[in-house]
């Protein structure tokens, strides 16, 4: 690989894995944090990038998923840090100590988000309203014994999208971070790429993703190939395409937004 490929290559990887969570005029480092039985509390720094003061103030929840991988955010003082409100001048670090206070994770791990919001704070005589940002860390309480356990469930075409199933039958979380679908003719040429964000399943849950795929390149394809790229690991797949499945995504009613899928942080 010549020095160019490579850094292409470098680039793209930090992209899908960055070093640190950003929102705003902060970021926080690291991105995720795990704790257990042996360790029992981390430390989140949070630094301002800015060109002025920040306020930001601290929330815990319970994080879990329903049947359908939704999420599912719940009050919780099992998980504890130390600031709950911090003033971080311009180019200041401040570090957030994060401890837990629940059950231990035997069967399953638990999982949790550490919400760092900023307060709006307007100067005297401001009249402009400023945007709160607020950025969620994962805080994972890990298993005595970790048991993997993941599956492609289903894979079919939906309103002008791919739809990719995926089961997490492990005791911990997978984290999705990008699904590919390929299209590929009668003659075994590929047709058309697309991909897509993806998100986390937490133990035990499913949840289908969908890639946006126009009517215009399905009737190209005879069959797709689906790649769901998963931390240490993929899952792949195929299925023949049913050309009358092939459809435009739906628009909205007028006067409705359509809200952009979250991205994985």
């Amino acid at each position: 690989m010549n020095k160019i490929s490579l850094f292409i290559l470098s680039a793209y990887l930090l992209l899908l894995f960055p070093l640190h969570a950003s929102a705003g005029n902060f970021k926080a480092v690291p991105i995720r944090l795990y704790l257990d039985s042996k360790t029992k509390t981390a430390v989140l720094k949070v630094t301002n990038e800015g060109e002025e003061k920040v306020t930001v103030q601290l929330e815990a929840v319970e994080w879990q998923q329903d049947e359908n991988g939704k999420d599912i955010y719940q009050p919780s003082k099992e998980i504890i840090f130390f600031p709950k409100i911090a003033d971080i001048e311009k180019g200041e670090e401040k570090i957030i100590r994060v401890g837990y206070e629940g059950k231990k994770a035997d069967a399953a791990e638990k999982t949790y988000r550490l919400y760092v919001q900023e307060l709006p704070v307007s100067k005297p005589g401001e009249a402009a309203v400023k945007m709160a940002v607020r950025l969620g860390i994962p805080v994972f309480i890990k298993p005595v014994k970790e048991a993997q356990g993941r599956s492609l469930e289903g894979m079919s075409l939906s309103d002008g999208a791919v739809m990719i199933k995926v089961k997490n039958s492990g005791n911990s979380h997978l984290i999705i971070s990008r699904l590919r679908a390929r299209g590929l003719d009668s003659e075994g040429k590929e047709a058309f790429a697309k991909e897509a964000a993806g998100w986390y399943v937490l133990s035990g849950r499913t949840r289908t993703f969908a890639v946006d795929l126009p009517k215009e390149d399905c009737l190209k394809a005879n069959e797709i190939k689906v790649e769901t790229e998963i931390d240490k690991g993929m899952l792949e797949g195929k299925f023949t395409v049913d050309k009358n499945q092939c459809a435009d995504k739906p628009k909205p009613p007028a006067g409705r937004e359509i809200k952009p899928a979250a991205a994985a942080d």
